[in-house]
C-alpha cells in the first residue's frame, strides 16, 4: 500500500512538474500527510527520520540556490525518503539525477540548446522509482 501511494504521489507531481515547472503545495502536503504516518506505522522512527535526510539537504540547497532547485523537490524527497528509508532513497536519487544529467547533456550536445533552460526533475525521479521497483 505504501509503495502504491508513493508511486501515485510521484506520478501526479511529475505531471504537474512537466506542465507548470512548479509543484502545488496542496498536493505536497496531502501526499506527505498520507505517506508519512503510514511509514511511521510500518517502519522504525529512526529509519523514517534517516530517510528524510537527503530531502532536508536538497531543501537546504534549494533555499541557498533557488534558481537551481525548487523547494518542492526537497519536500518530495523528504516524503519519499520517509517511506523508503535512507539507502533506497539515495539509490533512487542517484538514478533520477543520472537520468536528468543524461537528458540535459543530450539537449546541450545534440540539440544544441544553451543549457540555461530548466528541466522538470520529478519525471526523472518517477522513472527512477519505476526502475527501482523493477530491479
Amino acid at each position: 500500500m505504501l509503495t502504491a501511494a508513493v508511486m501515485i504521489f510521484l506520478l501526479i507531481l511529475s505531471v504537474y512538474d512537466l506542465r507548470e515547472k512548479a509543484l502545488p503545495v496542496r498536493i505536497l502536503l496531502i501526499g506527505a500527510a498520507l505517506i508519512v504516518p503510514v511509514s511511521l506505522w510500518e517502519n522504525e522512527p529512526a529509519q523514517v527520520i534517516a530517510g528524510c535526510v537527503p530531502g532536508v539537504l536538497l531543501l537546504a540547497v534549494s533555499l541557498a540556490l533557488p534558481h537551481c532547485l525548487g523547494a518542492g523537490d526537497g519536500l518530495v524527497v523528504m516524503t519519499v525518503g520517509a517511506a523508503w528509508g535512507l539507502f533506497a532513497c539515495l539509490s533512487w536519487l542517484f538514478m533520477g539525477f543520472l537520468l536528468a544529467a543524461v537528458v540535459s547533456l543530450w539537449k546541450m550536445l545534440v540539440q544544441k540548446e544553451s543549457g540555461k533552460e530548466q528541466i522538470a526533475l520529478l519525471p526523472f525521479l518517477f522513472i527512477a522509482a519505476i526502475g527501482e521497483f523493477l530491479l
